[in-house]
Order: C-alpha cells, then sequence, then structure tokens
C-alpha cells in the first residue's frame, strides 16, 4: 500500500470520526433540547392546571367580597401581631397572649350563605371537581392530595346547616353521655359552619403555598 493510498485511508477515517462526533454532539444536544423542552411543556401544564384549580376554589368561597378580605386580613393580623407575657399567679408563672390587630378592629362571625350562592354552588362545585381532575392528572401526589382536601371540604360546605345541625345534635349528645354538659357547651350549627369556612381558607391556603413551591422547583 503506497503513501497516497494509506493517507487517503487516514483522511478518510479521520473524516468519519469527526462525522461521527458531530452526529454524536448534534444528537445529544437535541435529546438535551428534547427534555428541555418537556419540562417546559410539564411545567406549563401544571402552572395551568394549579391556576384553573385557583379560580375555581375561589368562585366557590361561600362568602361575599367583603367577607373573604375580612378572612384575609385576620391571617395577615395573626402573622404580624406582638405577643405579651403576663404574670398569671403569685408563682410568677407567665403566660403569651396574642391579641392581633384584626380583632382590635372588628369580631365577626361568618355569615350563612345567600341564597344566591346556594343556586350557583352546585355548578361551581362541578367546576371545581373538574379543575381538581387537572390538578391530580398534572400535579405530583402531595399536591393533588392537599386539593382533594379542598374539594372535599367544599361538598361539605354544599351541603350546608343540615349537616352542621346534625352534627352539632351529635356532639351535644356525646356531651350528655359523657356526664360533661356541666362543663362543656357543645358547638352551634353555626360555630361549625364558620369552623369549615376557615378550615377551607386554610386549605386553599396550603395548595396555593405548595403551588408555588413546586413550580418553583420546575423551573
Amino acid at each position: 500500500m503506497n503513501e497516497a493510498t494509506i493517507g487517503l485511508i487516514t483522511g478518510l477515517s479521520a473524516a468519519l470520526i469527526a462525522l461521527g462526533a458531530a452526529v454524536w454532539t448534534n444528537a445529544k444536544a437535541g435529546r438535551r433540547q428534547e427534555r428541555l423542552q418537556q419540562a417546559q411543556w410539564r411545567h406549563d401544564r401544571r402552572r395551568d392546571a394549579y391556576l384553573a384549580f385557583s379560580r375555581a376554589a375561589r368562585a366557590f368561597v361561600p362568602l361575599t367580597e367583603e367577607m373573604f378580605l375580612l378572612e384575609e386580613r385576620a391571617g395577615a393580623a395573626v402573622a404580624t401581631s406582638p405577643e405579651w407575657e403576663l404574670p398569671t399567679d403569685a408563682d410568677d408563672e407567665r403566660m403569651v397572649m396574642r391579641l392581633s390587630w384584626h380583632d382590635a378592629l372588628e369580631t365577626r362571625m361568618f355569615t350563612v350563605p345567600s341564597d344566591e350562592w346556594k343556586e350557583e354552588a352546585p355548578t361551581q362545585l362541578q367546576e371545581l371537581t373538574a379543575a381538581y381532575d387537572g390538578v391530580n392528572l398534572e400535579g405530583p401526589p402531595d399536591i393533588a392530595k392537599v386539593a382533594y382536601s379542598v374539594v372535599t371540604t367544599a361538598h361539605r360546605l354544599l351541603v350546608g346547616m343540615p349537616l352542621f345541625e346534625m352534627e352539632a345534635k351529635h356532639e351535644e349528645e356525646a356531651i350528655k353521655e359523657a356526664g360533661d354538659d356541666d362543663k362543656y357547651h357543645a358547638p352551634s350549627a353555626l360555630d361549625l359552619l364558620n369552623a369549615e369556612v376557615s378550615d377551607y381558607f386554610g386549605k386553599f391556603h396550603d395548595f396555593r403555598r405548595m403551588a408555588r413551591a413546586k413550580l418553583t422547583e420546575d423551573e
């Protein structure tokens, strides 16, 4: 084999190696770009699912805008209010007391949902359930679990006072059977409704917080 042939073979081999390296590099870059596109696609779908659920959850809230703002104000007040320590007995034990500026401004119970809300609530609950399906499909299990708890609370609120009247009666009967009616008072149906509304806000807040964190992790 002469030098020209050897040179030709060497050059051809080098060209093939360079071509193979280029093909491999391009394929690797293509796979990386595909993974980035898939991650962005998944992020966008999750974001859309979370936003749809948030909109549906807000629409279902059985309160006027004024009452919704009142609850939001209460949360801000608790987070920013100071604590005081006061002596409570001769042993100088101390008790921590918290009085929020919200409590100082206004103490107000939640109102019973209006007739207009009761008429619209079944449709809103259906939309909330459909939005949950999107979260359950696109989101991780921990997000879906919190979203499901919001839907469960919404179902209880839709039943409304009949449910809480029954539960209040059961609470009262249980206290009497235990012989503790001289020490404890059973919550009223309105008390239970108010607690359920507060629970709804709390679970919805947890969903928003977790959804925000998950979307940040995906970026």
